[in-house]
């Protein structure tokens, strides 16, 4: 199925934000978008560690292939989460990028501004490079007529206290992902815009694609797209998964609203249990507001009343039982009212309570890509091998060959070389010897990768 845009921003959004400037509201209250020739930077924090790491940026540029550059597209220095152990987009915006292909993104760092916070509380210096390279993926071709989205992931080592070299990539144009806190700015029966506050309030058009699922607050299955649209209300948020396109279009494959909520979601461990008065205490160590992480000097304990809270692990939407917390866990809980205790401490009557117990930290999902060997349709495997003088690197370790297994549930698409076209396309639909794909998985004992997203590309 070939990708189109179903929705266009109304053309009073792109007036209200002609003029440049930062995030800023309009009469009712509602965000506007950010100017056109803005490039969105959405960071995937997922790093498969406990700790919480933020850097002063304060400058960022992108560079082009002849290695000219921009001059700074940064409105201002801003404090960015570069890793979170539930893996929540951060963002940032890059403001007014002339038209032209860009090979790298640079992130100029404040020198002494890195904080490292572990999950039991504890914090630490953390000092990172001075001018923190992205490469991007395929180059990203920006025109300065329109807002261009890039993609941000690890592809190194999980950050370490004192010295730590994040290894970045910008990724490929219409990765999977999930984005959470999605502001309803408009919407017909067939798809709705949104605004992505992290990367000052970037619009994104969201598509539906064929198959996808629609939900409901408390996560029951709705039966239509018009159906999901006709019940969103003013104060509804989205939680979108699906893939990202450079365009600024998410294409959806599972969509749910809900009631916004603006309190800031509660981030710490748990540290006991009650299991007769379902609630338990929870070391507050940041607070969570629409992508923007404040660390607290000191863990504050915060008494969790949990009873009609919703829960679920992370990464998850299925309905979890208070019997699957345990002390030790990392937990987000959003809430709905709060009150003191007799002894002065902080008390929260849960609305939703996301949790991930020790070891289960939000994985890091590194993106590979290499030139396509051989195919094996019975199988279900792609063999594949380094491209040019782009490794191959699986585990830390550089490989002369890479075996990619896919299953009904890989998302295979190819791309065409002119145009942008994609369709969804079947295994035996990939040609050895003259296509490239990029992929994304999971790395099995056997070195081989089962991959969840495969991109195809003719390369002759």
């Amino acid at each position: 199925m070939t990708r189109t845009t179903l929705f266009l921003l109304p053309l009073v959004l792109f007036a209200a934000c002609g003029g440049g400037g930062g995030s800023s509201g309009n009469a009712s209250g509602a965000p506007l978008p950010s100017p056109l020739g803005s490039v969105h930077v959405v960071l995937d924090t997922a790093t498969g560690s406990d700790a919480l790491v933020q850097f002063q940026v304060a400058a960022a540029f992108l560079e082009r292939g002849d290695g000219s550059s921009t001059g700074n597209l940064l409105p201002a220095a801003a404090m960015v989460t570069v890793a979170d152990p539930t893996g929540e987009a951060s963002g940032l915006v890059l403001r007014a990028a002339p038209t032209g292909d860009y090979a790298n993104l640079h992130l100029v760092l404040a020198p002494g501004s890195g904080m490292l916070l572990r999950s039991d509380g504890s914090t630490a210096a953390v000092a990172g490079p001075a001018d923190l390279v992205v490469p991007i993926f395929d180059g990203l071709r920006h025109d300065a007529n329109r807002r261009s989205w890039l993609e941000v992931a690890h592809l190194g080592a999980p950050p370490v206290a004192g010295s730590w070299q994040p290894r970045l990539q910008a990724r490929a144009d219409g990765g999977t992902r999930t984005l959470a806190a999605l502001r309803v700015a408009a919407s017909t029966p067939t798809a709705v815009t949104a605004i992505w506050t992290p990367a000052a309030d970037g619009p994104l058009a969201v598509e539906f694609a064929a198959n996808c699922r629609f939900l409901d607050d408390d996560g029951a299955t709705l039966g239509s797209a018009a159906a999901f649209v006709a019940g969103l209300g003013s104060t509804d948020d989205l939680t979108v998964q699906g893939r990202l396109f450079r365009d600024g279009t998410f294409a959806c494959d599972q969509v749910q609203r809900q009631n916004r909520n603006d309190q800031p979601r509660l981030l710490g461990r748990i540290t006991a249990i009650d299991p007769a008065n379902q609630s338990f205490w929870l070391d507050v160590f940041a607070e969570v507001r629409r992508g923007d992480r404040r660390l607290l000097a000191t863990a504050r304990p915060t008494a969790v009343l949990a009873a009609t809270a919703r829960l679920h692990r992370h990464g998850e939407r299925v309905a979890a039982a208070f019997g699957d917390l345990a002390v030790g866990q990392v937990a987000k809980v959003e809430w709905r009212s709060s009150s003191t205790l007799p002894n002065n401490l902080p008390q929260v009557v849960a609305a939703e309570i996301e949790f991930a117990g020790p070891g289960s930290w939000a994985p890091l999902q590194p993106e590979w890509e290499g030139r396509v060997l051989a195919v094996d349709s019975q199988l279900g495997t792609i063999t594949v091998v380094p491209r040019g003088n782009d490794p191959i690197v699986v585990q830390g370790q550089n490989v002369a060959q890479a075996t990619v297994t896919v299953d009904a549930n890989t998302y295979l698409e190819r791309r065409q070389r002119q145009g942008g076209d994609r369709s969804r396309i079947e295994l035996g639909a990939i040609v050895a010897g003259s296509d490239r794909i990029w992929w994304r998985g999971t790395v099995g004992g056997s070195g081989a990768i089962q991959a969840t997203w495969v991109r195809v590309r003719n390369d002759t």
